[in-house]
C-alpha cells in the first residue's frame, strides 16, 4: 500500500469517527462501512480517494451509506411496516396465549448482545464479573437454551450454523494457544544445558529435546567423509558409498529438502528409513554432508508438519542452519569438551529463527481449519463470478495471502474473520516477544556477574543464566535440577527470607519493586502492558557487588586479575570433576602454578649440599647420552646466498618445515622470506649482514643442546604460523590492532621464543635447582631465559638488527617482545584464554593491554602449530616432544627427582596416544577454536586437522 493510499484510509476512518460523534452515524452503520472497506468494495474504494474537501467528503459518505443501506434495512432498524410479525406461544400457569413481536428488533438486540459477548470472549483480558452480571448471564443462557430447543426446524438450522461458527472460532483460538504453549515449552529446553556436570551423554539428551521440540524429529542420520552417524546408536561407522547410492546423492538438489522415502531406495536402506514415518534429507550447503531428520510420528503435536512445509514456504536456510549446527556439534563432541553456555547461544539463535518460521505452520493450520467450512484458495481465480470472497494478507516477506469465500455482511462470518485476524496478530506479537526474550537470555548468559532465574506467572521456572555449581547452591540455598522443567520457586529456594520476599512481591503485582542493594539477591516483577507476566530473582555473587568507582585503575586491574584467576580455578576444578582422568595427564602441566597439585613435591626439598652439586655436574654430563648430536658450530651464511626461491605454503597454515630439517640454509631462506614479505627489512632498515649474524647465532643457540623438539625447526614453524595467522587477521575487522610495529615484535618473538631451550620443563629446572631456576626465582624460568637470550643478541653490535630504533622505540619493542615470549609459558594457558575471551566481549576492546593479550594468543596458538598440521605431520611432532618427556622422566628417576606419571612409558604407542588425546582435546583444540572465532573462523582448516588427529590418536590408543 502506498503512503498516499494509507493516508486516505486513515482520513476515511477519522471521518467515520467524527460523523458518529455528531450523531449522524450509528455504530451499526459505521460497522457496515468498515466491512465494505475491508472487502475493498469498488464504489467505496473510489470514494475514499476522490474528495479533498472535508464537508463534501462526509456528505459523500452519507450518500453512499443511504445507497447501500436498504439492502440491510431489516438488520439495522427496529421497526417497519413490511415486517412480518412472528407468533409464539408463552407458557404461564398452564394457560396459553398467542402474542406477536417484532422480528427485526429481536435480531438487532441479539446481534448487539452477541457483539458484546464476542468482544469479551475474544479478549486476552480475564474479566471478573460481579454477582449480578453472572446471575443475569446465567438466566439469559437458560432462556436461550429453552427457546432454541422449541424453535421450528429452520431456526434449529440457524442454531447449528451458529454452533459451527463457535467451533470454528474456538479452533482458531486454540491454534494460537497451542502454538504459543509449544514454543514457550521449547524455550525451556535451555534449562537442560544448565547442568554443572554436563557430559557428552547430557549433550545428546539436549540435542534430542532440541530437535523434537523444534521440528518434531526423533533421530538424525548423516554421511560425511565416508562415515555414517546415527543418533540412535550415537556412533560413527566407516562406510563405502556404492555407485547406486552416489547416483542418488547426486540427484539431491541444492537448497531443497527431500522426502528420502520416495525415489531414493538405496539411500533409504543406508539411512534405514523404513523404521520411521517421515524422513527429510538435505545436502548441507558448502559441505559434502547428506543429513536426514527422522520422524516416528508416534504422537500428534502441533508442529508435526514443520519439515514438510520447508520447500513451499522457503525456509530451507533455517533447516540448513539447524542441520549444520547438529553436524558440527556432534563432530566436535568427539574431539573436545563442551561449554554449555557456548551451546546455549547457538541453540537460542537457531531457535528464534525457527520460531519466526513457525508462522508458516500457523498459516497452514489456518487454511486447514477454514477449509472445514469455507472454500479457501491461494489464488483469487478459484471462485466463480458473483461469489463473495475476501483476501487475507499475512503481511509476510513472501507476500502470502489467502482468498476465503465468505460474506462479511453475515454476522457469524464477520466474527470468524475477526478471530482469524486477532489470532494471527497475537501470534506475530508472540514471535516478537520470543525474540525479545531470547535477546535478554543471550545477554545474561554472556554475563558472568550475575545468576538469574526467571519464573512465569504461575511461578514455574523458565530461564536460568548459568549452571548451578555446588558452591552457588550452598551459598544461596538453591535446589536446582535441570531435568525438572516444571519446578516452582517454592521447590527451588530453601532461603525462607527469599521465599517470604517473593510472596510479598506477588501480593503487590502492580508495583515494580527492588530490594535493598545491600542484599545478596534482588526480586522484581515482569510486567507487560500493566499485566503481571512473572518475575525474576537475581543473585549477586561476591565480587560483582564491588563498585568500580571505588578503585583506581591499578586496583581495578588487580581485582579483575584476581577474579579471572578465581574463575580459571573453578573451571579447572569442574573440568577435573567431569573428566577424572585429567588429574594424572599432561593437562596438569598447563594449570596455573597456584592451582597445580603439590602432593608429588611435598617431600622433596633439595638443598645446596655437596651431594646435590655432584648431581648438577652429573646432569650436565648426561647430555652426552642424547641420541641427537649437538650442533658443532655456527652455520655462517651471507645475504647473497639467500636467493628468491619459492617456499611452498609460506603464507598459509599448510606450511611444513620437516622437509627442510636437514638443510639449515633452506630454513634461513624461510625466515628471510617471511621478513621480506612483511617489509620488515625495508621498513626498519635492517642491515642484512647483521641479520645473517643474528640468525646464525639464533640457530646455534637453538640447536646446541640437540633437542628433538625444541630446536630451530620448531622456532621457524612458530614464526611462520604467527605470520600466517597475522595475514588472516589483516582480513578481519580487527586488522587495525595489528600495526607494523606490533607485528614485527610478534613475528620476531615467535622465532626466538624457545631459543637456548634445555629440552626439559620448568618443573624439572626448579626441582633440579638449575642455574636458570636460581636466576629467575622459579618464575617462568625457561621463558625468561629465552627472552633474555634474545635481547642480549639484539643488543650485541654484530647481531643488532634494530639499531635504528631510538630509545623510546627500543623500550616499547622490548616490552612487547618479552611479553609475547612470556605468554608461551604453558602455566598461563588457561588464564590467557579466560582473560582473552572476557575482554573480546567488551565494547572497549582494543586497549594497549588488549593488544598484548591478542598477540599473546597468536604466539601461544602458534606454539602448537605442529599439532594443527595434517595427522602424519602432527604425529611426527608428537613423537618428537614425547621423546623429550620420556628422556626427562628417566633423568628424574636417575637423580631422584619427583617423576610426573604422565611422562612415563611414552615410548609405548597406546600410552602416548592416550596422552595426546587429552592434550589435543582439552588444550590445543579449544585454544585454536578461540583464536579462529576471533578472526572470523579463518582457521577452520587447522581445526579440522585437529579433529582428525584426535580421532586417529583415539584409534591408536585402543590398539
Amino acid at each position: 500500500m502506498s503512503k498516499q493510499n494509507l493516508s486516505n484510509y486513515i482520513k476515511f476512518l477519522n471521518h467515520l469517527t467524527e460523523l458518529e460523534q455528531k450523531g449522524l452515524l450509528t455504530s451499526k452503520q459505521k460497522h457496515l462501512l468498515k466491512v465494505n472497506l475491508t472487502t475493498k468494495e469498488q464504489i467505496l474504494d473510489k470514494l475514499i480517494c476522490s474528495f479533498d474537501d472535508e464537508q463534501n467528503y462526509q456528505d459523500a459518505i452519507l450518500q453512499y451509506l443511504s445507497a447501500i443501506e436498504p439492502q440491510t434495512k431489516f438488520r439495522c432498524h427496529s421497526s417497519g411496516e413490511s415486517e412480518t410479525p412472528m407468533k409464539f406461544r408463552k407458557r404461564h400457569n398452564s394457560h396459553s396465549k398467542i402474542t406477536s413481536f417484532n422480528e427485526s428488533k429481536l435480531i438487532a438486540n441479539l446481534d448487539e448482545l452477541n457483539d458484546q459477548l464476542m468482544n469479551i470472549w475474544q479478549s486476552d483480558t480475564q474479566f471478573l464479573f460481579n454477582q449480578e452480571i453472572n446471575e443475569k448471564l446465567r438466566k439469559v443462557g437458560e432462556l436461550i437454551n429453552k427457546t432454541a430447543t422449541s424453535t421450528p426446524f429452520g431456526s434449529q438450522k440457524q442454531v447449528i450454523n451458529n454452533s459451527e461458527t463457535v467451533c470454528l472460532i474456538d479452533s482458531l483460538r486454540s491454534l494460537y494457544k497451542d502454538m504459543k504453549q509449544h514454543f514457550n515449552d521449547y524455550l525451556r529446553c535451555h534449562i537442560l544445558l544448565m547442568d554443572d556436570q554436563f557430559t557428552t551423554e547430557h549433550l545428546h539428551k539436549v540435542l534430542r529435546a532440541f530437535i523434537k521440540n523444534l521440528v518434531d524429529a526423533d533421530e538424525v542420520t548423516f554421511i560425511i567423509n565416508n562415515e555414517l552417524y546415527t543418533s540412535r546408536t550415537e556412533q560413527f561407522q566407516n562406510i563405502i558409498i556404492t555407485e547406486q547410492q552416489q547416483q542418488e546423492i547426486d540427484l539431491i538438489q541444492d537448497k531443497k529438502l527431500i522426502d528420502l522415502s520416495q525415489f531414493y531406495p538405496e539411500l533409504g536402506v543406508l539411512f534405514q528409513t523404513n523404521q520411521y514415518k517421515g524422513n527429510y534429507a538435505l545436502k548441507i550447503s558448502n559441505s559434502s554432508c547428506i543429513f536426514c531428520f527422522h520422524q516416528k510420528g508416534e504422537k500428534n503435536i502441533i508442529i508435526d508438519s514443520f519439515l514438510s512445509l520447508c520447500n513451499e514456504y522457503q525456509f530451507f536456510d533455517e533447516v540448513n542452519q539447524l542441520a549444520y549446527f547438529l553436524l558440527e556439534t556432534i563432530k566436535q563432541a568427539r574431539v573436545q569438551c563442551f561449554n554449555p553456555l557456548q551451546l546455549s547461544h547457538m541453540i537460542q539463535d537457531i531457535g528464534i529463527a525457527f520460531i519466526r518460521c513457525s508462522k508458516y505452520i500457523f498459516i497452514q493450520k489456518v487454511i486447514e481449519i477454514l477449509q472445514e467450512r469455507y472454500q479457501v484458495s491461494k489464488e483469487n481465480t478459484s471462485f466463480s463470478s458473483g461469489q463473495p470472497f475476501i483476501e487475507f494478507d499475512f503481511r509476510d516477506s513472501l507476500n502470502l495471502c489467502i482468498y476465503i469465500c465468505m460474506d462479511l455482511n453475515k454476522k457469524e462470518e464477520m466474527n470468524v474473520y475477526k478471530q482469524l485476524n486477532l489470532s494471527y496478530n497475537k501470534y506475530l506479537k508472540f514471535i516478537k516477544q520470543c525474540y525479545d526474550r531470547t535477546t535478554f537470555y543471550k545477554f545474561f548468559v554472556k554475563s558472568q556477574d550475575s545468576l538469574i532465574f526467571e519464573f512465569d506467572k504461575q511461578g514455574l521456572i523458565t530461564f536460568v543464566s548459568q549452571p548451578i555449581t555446588n558452591k552457588l547452591a550452598n551459598d544461596f540455598g538453591i535446589n536446582f535440577n535441570p531435568q525438572m522443567f516444571n519446578a516452582s520457586y517454592k521447590s527451588m529456594f530453601k532461603n525462607k527470607n527469599l521465599l517470604q520476599h517473593i510472596e510479598n512481591q506477588l501480593q503487590e503485582q502492580n508495583q515494580w519493586k527492588l530490594t535493598d542493594s545491600n542484599s545478596t539477591y534482588e526480586v522484581f516483577m515482569k510486567m507487560e502492558e500493566k499485566y503481571f507476566k512473572g518475575f525474576f530473582v537475581i543473585f549477586q555473587q561476591g565480587w560483582f557487588r564491588y563498585d568500580q568507582k571505588e578503585f583506581d585503575a591499578s586496583q581495578w586491574n588487580k581485582l579483575r586479575k584476581s577474579i579471572m584467576q578465581s574463575e580459571t580455578k573453578q573451571y579447572l576444578d569442574k573440568l577435573e570433576q567431569k573428566h577424572p582422568q585429567l588429574k594424572n595427564s599432561v593437562v596438569q602441566m598447563f594449570k596455573p602454578k597456584s592451582t597445580q597439585k603439590q602432593s608429588l613435591f611435598k617431600n622433596f626439598s633439595p638443598n645446596f649440599s655437596p651431594n646435590h652439586l655432584d648431581q648438577r655436574i652429573s646432569l650436565k654430563e648426561s647430555d652426552n647420552d642424547r641420541r641427537i648430536p649437538k650442533t658443532k658450530g655456527v652455520n655462517h651464511f651471507y645475504s647473497d646466498m639467500i636467493t628468491d626461491t619459492c617456499i611452498e605454503n609460506i603464507n598459509n597454515l599448510n606450511f611444513n618445515i620437516i622437509p627442510y630439517s636437514s638443510d639449515w640454509l633452506e630454513k634461513q631462506k624461510v625466515v628471510f622470506q617471511i621478513l621480506r614479505i612483511n617489509n620488515f627489512i625495508e621498513d626498519y632498515k635492517i642491515n642484512e649482514t647483521a641479520l645473517c649474524n643474528f640468525l646464525c647465532a639464533l640457530e646455534y643457540k637453538y640447536n646446541k643442546s640437540g633437542n628433538k623438539f625444541h630446536n630451530y625447526d620448531h622456532g621457524v614453524t612458530v614464526m611462520q604460523c604467527s605470520h600466517a595467522i597475522s595475514l588472516e587477521m589483516m582480513k578481519t575487522k580487527h586488522a587495525n590492532l595489528l600495526t607494523q610495529f606490533i607485528k614485527f615484535a610478534l613475528i620476531l618473538a615467535a622465532l626466538c621464543h624457545d631459543v637456548s631451550h634445555t629440552g626439559r620443563t620448568n618443573t624439572f629446572e626448579i626441582n633440579s635447582l638449575s642455574n636458570l631456576a636460581i636466576r629467575y626465582h622459579d618464575k617462568s624460568v625457561l621463558e625468561q631465559h629465552h627472552a633474555a637470550t634474545s635481547i642480549k643478541l639484539l643488543c650485541a653490535q654484530s647481531t643488532n638488527i634494530i639499531p635504528n630504533f631510538n630509545s623510546e622505540e627500543f623500550r616499547d619493542f622490548r616490552k612487547l617482545f618479552i611479553s609475547n615470549i612470556l605468554f608461551t609459558d604453558i602455566t598461563e594457558h588457561f588464564n590467557l584464554i579466560k582473560s582473552f575471551e572476557a575482554r573480546i566481549q567488551e565494547l572497549n576492546f582494543g586497549t594497549e593491554q588488549d593488544v598484548r593479550l591478542m598477540t599473546g594468543m597468536i604466539i601461544h596458538t602458534s606454539d602448537f602449530a605442529g599439532g594443527a598440521k595434517p595427522f602424519p605431520i602432527s604425529k611426527e611432532w608428537s613423537i618428537r616432544v614425547n621423546k623429550e618427556f620420556q628422556d626427562q622422566y628417566n633423568l628424574e628417576g636417575k637423580f631422584g627427582y619427583p617423576q610426573l606419571p604422565y611422562m612415563k612409558d611414552l615410548d609405548q604407542l597406546p600410552i602416548m596416544a592416550k596422552s595426546e588425546v587429552g592434550f589435543f582435546k582439552f588444550i590445543v583444540r579449544p585454544l585454536w577454536a578461540v583464536m579462529s572465532k576471533f578472526i572470523e573462523d579463518r582457521l577452520q582448516e587447522s581445526i579440522d586437522n585437529l579433529d582428525y588427529t584426535i580421532i586417529e590418536w583415539e584409534k591408536l590408543m585402543i590398539k
